[in-house]
């Protein structure tokens, strides 16, 4: 049983501890990675609005402080301005771009300062005004205008984007450095902060310089735009920092999840192995002490379970042994009684088959001499005889046939059972011994009306056979046939070849036929089949003989049979060979005869 479970098991298969594990690993992973991106992705999302917001406010401040200086032209205020902005870390550059395109005041740090170029005409130009400015220069809004710009080869780009992407995010947490600044372009307002309505600064408002004419008319202020870029290097290193605490934080959850599975799957499979274990030993017929009981669950309930089916298997097996010991001595004792019953039967067997023998020889002397007194009586030899006197005589003489034909079987039956009867083997010419066969039952088909049909092919061979015993078991079958079959009805005897050069003869009737179960009883001795008509004469010793005989032959007596419609016996016997090659062959009796 142990090598069968062993062979069972592929070479594949994964222990359930495993699978517990792998499972375990795969939704921590799923579950680990799902939501660290979730939070990795809303702290880039709120590291950068808020870097987004620092700077629009810082570039709504400078549009403030800026907004007179840009009407008074005054550049050098605009650049302290800006400076001031400019101090600030993530700021990059700062610019201040007039209706016309045209660079009033604009400074930058490192490479941006570079993007800051002065025009054949004497006028200032800034590289990314041309790439950000000209859409929001002509909308009324005041609300922000951001975007992301990144410098390849020097030179600006503006990014369809202002999301980090997944892959930059692998390259900032790999340590590279992207050149990406945030663009903000704030427009200038056109009116003042303040209404000229608000009585605390009503001394600051009646020296407004940009309102010359009195009467509250407020002077408006040509389109201009405030364009600060704040660099994304801090906010990078902020999210490399961050990305590299939650991808800690992640292996950490995901090793202490491993660790908790393991032992969780170990607390649930070490229970399980060991019944396992014990269920192969029991299995194997070794005693198997109770399994320790570890847990409260279904599997405690299982432990339990299995404790008592193994005390009650045991328990049965120890009484199935002792049993067995009992059990072994009623069976020698039976067997020894079996053996001398089956040693007395045979004894009886061949007492009978000795007995009949002896009678048979016995009784076949005073029959013979019977007859012959009865002819010679019957023939008036012995004076005269009247006509009912004849035809008793005649009645009486058939009677004694009948005994001398029973006779004539029961020695028969008995030579060939004790292994006496030879067989002389020699070409035998089929038509001869059946043309025969049917002169002998001549009178018993007229008297039943019982007309015999014979089919021989015009080629046929001889075959190999003793033409006395072949006679007997043709003679036999016909006798059977005629005996079975109602007045008027055929009887066949055909010769057939077959495929493998076999002469097969089968004898068929119209008779009542056998029913299923009566197929092998029909070649018993003494045997009468069920639906056998009353008038039907015989011992139940023809078909014995007949089958035994062919037997002899090294072939087999068989039939196929219809209840009501009639039965066919047929046999095979092999083409004649040359007469000098024939042995002589002895019969030993048949195993699977049965003798009574």
């Amino acid at each position: 049983m142990v090598k069968l479970l062993t062979l069972n098991r592929s070479p594949f298969s994964l222990t359930l501890r495993t699978k517990l594990v792998l499972c375990t690993a795969v939704v921590l992973v799923v579950a680990c990675l799902l939501l660290g991106w979730l939070f990795i992705h809303q702290q880039v999302r709120s590291a950068a609005e808020g870097l987004r917001q620092s700077g629009t406010l810082l570039a709504q401040h400078l549009a403030h402080m800026g907004r007179f200086s840009v009407v008074a032209g005054d550049t050098q205020r605009l650049n302290y301005l800006i400076q001031e902005i400019l101090a600030v870390d993530p700021v990059t550059y700062a610019a201040i771009i007039s209706s016309g395109g045209d660079l009033q005041a604009g400074l930058g740090k490192g490479t941006w300062m570079e993007q800051f170029s002065v025009q054949p005409n004497g006028q200032r130009r800034f590289s990314l005004t041309n790439v950000t400015w000209p859409p929001r220069l002509h909308t009324d809004s005041d609300a922000p205008f951001i975007s992301a710009v990144q410098l390849k080869d020097d030179r600006p780009i503006l990014r369809h984007n202002i999301e980090f992407t997944l892959e930059e995010l692998l390259s900032i947490a790999s340590g590279f450095e992207l050149p990406i600044v945030y663009d903000i372009i704030v427009r200038i307002p056109q009116r003042p902060f303040m209404t000229t309505r608000d009585p605390a600064l009503g001394l600051t408002l009646d020296e407004r310089v940009d309102e010359p004419h009195a009467g509250g008319i407020h002077h408006t202020i040509a389109p201009a735009l405030v364009q600060v870029g704040l660099s994304t290097s801090h906010l990078q290193h902020v999210l490399r920092q961050l990305l590299w605490q939650a991808t800690a934080i992640t292996i950490s959850i995901m090793a202490a999840g491993l660790l908790i599975a393991l032992l969780w799957a170990r607390r649930m499979t070490t229970p399980l192995r060991e019944l396992t274990q014990a269920a192969t030993r029991l299995a194997a017929g070794e005693t198997v002490p109770p399994v320790v009981r570890r847990t409260g669950d279904e599997i405690g309930t299982l432990t339990g379970v299995f404790n008592a089916m193994a005390l009650t298997l045991q328990a049965r097996e120890h009484e199935l042994r002792e049993l067995t010991h009992t059990l072994e001595g009623r069976i020698e004792a039976r067997t020894q009684e079996l053996v001398a019953a089956n040693a007395k039967l045979q004894e009886l067997d061949r007492r009978k088959s000795f007995f009949v023998s002896a009678a048979s020889h016995e009784l076949r002397t005073p029959l013979t001499s019977m007859k012959v007194h009865l002819a010679n009586v019957r023939d008036g030899i012995d004076g005269a005889v009247t006509d009912d006197q004849r035809c008793s005589l005649a009645r009486v003489e058939a009677n004694l046939s009948h005994l001398q034909g029973l006779i004539d079987e029961l020695l028969d039956l008995s030579t060939i059972e004790r292994g006496q009867a030879s067989l002389r083997l020699e070409p035998v010419a089929l038509g001869n011994v059946i043309a025969k066969a049917v002169e002998d039952l001549h009178p018993l088909a007229s008297e039943r009306r019982v007309r015999i049909v014979i089919s021989l092919p015009s080629d046929l061979p001889a075959v190999s056979a003793d033409p006395n015993k072949l006679h007997q078991i043709i003679l036999n079958l016909l006798h059977n046939a005629i005996k079975f079959s109602p007045p008027r009805a055929p009887v066949d005897i055909e010769i057939t070849s077959l495929r493998n050069h076999e002469i097969q003869i089968s004898v068929r009737d119209v008779g009542p036929g056998l029913a299923p179960e009566e197929i092998e009883k029909v070649f018993q001795p003494f045997y009468r089949a069920a639906a056998a008509p009353k008038q039907a004469k015989g011992a139940g010793l023809g078909l014995t003989i007949a089958k035994l005989l062919v037997e002899l032959h090294h072939s087999r007596l068989q039939v196929e049979t219809t209840p009501d419609e009639g039965s066919c016996f047929y046999f095979a016997l092999q083409p004649a060979v040359s007469k000098q090659e024939l042995p002589l062959l002895q019969y030993a009796p048949i195993a699977n005869t049965q003798r009574v």
